[in-house]
């Protein structure tokens, strides 16, 4: 598999992340810590496309700000404010299972960042000639 293969289906694991999201985001029953994770996701896994679209090396986290710092490590320009993605972080998957003292985040807010994330990785990758 080339890296831009693995970009591809990072790609689409993302908008998987991004779908479930969107069909439980207004679940009464779904707590507001499990549509954040699956936010997370989507981040993190378009983080990771634009990164192995770029051929750059990065190793397995689930750390937000890890990957930003290799995008920038890269010369990548970020969507926004590297700052923006820490608040994502907590509901990283290693930490799902833990009670966190999290500030609070409205899901609109995380939503947005989220799709900001995806069009700008989707764009990236465009940008280099490969339509996911």
């Amino acid at each position: 598999m080339t890296h831009w293969d693995e970009a591809r289906r990072l790609l689409r694991k993302a908008d998987q992340d991004r779908t479930i999201f969107h069909v439980i985001k207004n679940h009464p029953n779904i707590e507001s810590e499990a549509v954040c994770f699956h936010a997370q996701q989507a981040v993190e896994k378009s983080l990771k496309a634009v990164l192995m679209a770029k051929g750059a090396v990065f190793r397995r986290t689930h750390d937000l700000d890890e990957l930003v710092d290799r995008i920038i490590d890269n010369g990548i320009t970020l969507p926004f404010s590297s700052e923006y993605f820490s608040l994502l972080t907590p509901f990283a998957a290693q930490l799902r299972y833990e009670d966190l003292d999290v500030e609070e985040l409205s899901l609109f807010e995380v939503e947005r960042i989220m799709e900001e994330v995806y069009r700008w990785a989707t764009d990236a990758i465009q940008v280099e000639g490969n339509v996911p």
